[in-house]
């Protein structure tokens, strides 16, 4: 049995074996209506809710899911008019890159990572917009490091908005020995312990994108050496 990084699973492995299925698991679009079924039995109205989609637009996929076999009818609930029909999904699925519709793992994470990168910049967007932050600095410090950043409000500091205000993301390529790199792996390792838990809609709380990424880049490869510029 596979171990998991963010969460412990007792229930049994689903293994893909078709590349129609390993598809759809691949498919942004689809695992967001195949997610409410994920070992829970419900009819397509209840999933259409949970996923944010209208109940046509759940039935389609309802329908697609069940021919590949990811997705199965398992009841009907009574009612008056005409039953429910239920459906369920294993509640862990198994797969194997090799049936993928990706030509390399750089594909693979490019595709499953453009969603959270629109919704990163639509997120960081509306909340400079909010707080009327839209000019950019590009400076260079005088311990010889290049920086972009917000203009901050007037006789304003970091610390000080933050005392009103809660978002924002950092990223760049640093140069860390070997030490600072394990260091800094452990406090995102104690980051992701923490923030176990913390993924399911509930009444007081409000949705938060967080990303984290630490990655050792080739020092040979100009392109990664700079990074992305800005």
């Amino acid at each position: 049995m596979p171990q998991t990084i963010l969460g412990s699973f007792g229930g049994e492995w689903f293994k893909v074996a078709t590349p129609e299925q390993a598809r759809l698991l691949s498919d942004p679009a689809a695992l967001r209506h195949l997610e409410p079924f994920l070992g829970r039995t419900l009819g397509a109205a209840a999933a259409a809710r949970e996923a944010g989609v209208s109940v046509e637009r759940m039935l389609y996929r309802v329908r697609q899911l069940v021919t590949a076999g990811l997705l199965t009818e398992v009841g009907q609930e009574r009612r008056g008019g005409r039953p429910i029909r239920l459906y369920r999904a294993p509640a862990g699925f198994w797969l194997p890159f090799h049936l993928t519709p990706f030509a390399d793992l750089e594909a693979q994470i490019a595709r499953h990572g453009r969603p959270f990168d629109r919704l990163r910049a639509r997120a960081g967007a509306r909340r400079l917009a909010e707080l009327e932050l839209g000019t950019r600095l590009l400076y260079r410090d005088q311990r010889g490091e290049v920086h972009s950043e917000i203009l901050l409000p007037e006789g304003q500091t970091l610390a000080q908005l933050r005392q009103h205000t809660v978002g924002g993301d950092y990223m760049g390529v640093l140069w860390l020995d070997e030490a600072t790199a394990r260091r800094v792996q452990g406090l995102l390792d104690s980051l992701r312990e923490e923030l176990s838990g913390w993924g399911t809609e509930q009444a007081g709380r409000r949705p938060y994108l967080i990303q984290t990424a630490l990655l050792p880049l080739n020092p040979g490869d100009r392109e990664e050496l700079l990074g992305p510029p800005g």
